[in-house]
């Protein structure tokens, strides 16, 4: 007898519950939830979702080169990509198994086919309408992407370089700021949390993303990509069933050409945002802070025991 859907919401999602943002939230459990079953069922490993997810957002996006059915087929793929990157995670959490290794590959690929994907789509409307504007779009957006995920990730970087290049060095730990020391057990305190994102985009930094008609729900729709993939296939639909039209600045254009220059637009802005807040707000000292707190009692062993 294979797994009941309450179990799979138990064990597969209920613990990520609170990291999750608008796409899973929106679409991304229910659709993954049907895969994941199947994988549960029949004993498949995560990794296969892993690879599947890749492969997908490769096809997907070198597909976006042409036009017309094919670049339907690859909007398609590209959402698929985004389920089963959903379901290597569901599927591990009801193994129980946690390779730290392929996490390192599942970011990479995420670093890889997103910036990949608006490529494809800037490239094969360079190719249909002969107008380099889709080029530039293209470009802006897939930087944006990167670049905002890099903001993300900086700190807990070089925070690990520091430690291990004291560790080689010989050199003694970094000082633990105040706001990171570890309390007596009788007056324990809570970790340092890294500080809220742009009100706009996070209501707040140590409360788990809710739906609400509101901007904060607004604004994280209209700036994600997982969202967006699912946005790239309507545009695709709708090209499918009427030919490019001339728009004012733009030329000829069609709607996947509208989908991609509103990203080319909207997620530089967002990055600009996250980046001026950030630094009004010390997000890299109160993410340092945090991270310190976290590691004061992690050993060796620790990471052996993720790893099996």
């Amino acid at each position: 007898m294979g797994a009941s859907w309450r179990q799979l919401r138990e064990v597969c999602q209920r613990p990520v519950r609170a990291g999750n943002d608008v796409a899973g939230l929106l679409f991304g459990d229910h659709a993954s939830l049907v895969i994941t079953k199947l994988f549960v069922d029949f004993g498949v490993s995560p990794n296969y979702a892993s690879v599947g997810f890749f492969v997908c957002g490769l096809a997907g996006a070198a597909l976006q080169l042409s036009s017309g059915a094919w670049a339907l087929l690859g909007a398609g793929s590209l959402v698929l990509y985004y389920v089963l990157d959903c379901v290597d995670g569901e599927v591990a959490r009801w193994q129980k198994v946690v390779n730290v290794e392929w996490g390192y590959y599942d970011y990479l690929f995420h670093m890889l086919i997103k910036p990949l994907a608006f490529f494809g789509v800037g490239v094969g409307l360079w190719i249909e309408l002969d107008a380099a504007w889709p080029l530039c779009a293209a470009f802006c957006a897939a930087t944006a992407t990167l670049w905002r995920k890099i903001l993300i990730e900086i700190p807990g970087i070089l925070f690990l370089k520091d430690v291990l290049r004291r560790s080689r060095d010989g050199g003694a730990a970094p000082k633990t700021p105040a706001a990171a020391q570890p309390h007596p057990p009788s007056t324990a305190a809570p970790a340092a949390t890294p500080t809220a994102a742009p009100s706009a985009a996070n209501a707040s930094a140590t409360e788990p993303f809710q739906l609400h008609f509101d901007l904060v729900t607004l604004r994280a729709a209209l700036t994600n990509f997982d969202v967006g993939l699912v946005a790239l296939s309507v545009a695709t639909s709708i090209d499918l069933a009427r030919d490019p039209w001339n728009l004012p600045l733009l030329g000829e254009t069609s709607a996947r050409g509208l989908w991609l220059t509103y990203y080319g637009v909207v997620l530089p802005l967002d990055f600009l945002d996250y980046l001026v807040t950030y630094l009004r707000r010390r997000h890299f000292s109160t993410e340092m802070a945090r991270l310190l707190g976290l590691a004061h009692n992690f050993s060796a062993e620790d990471l052996d025991r993720r790893e099996r």
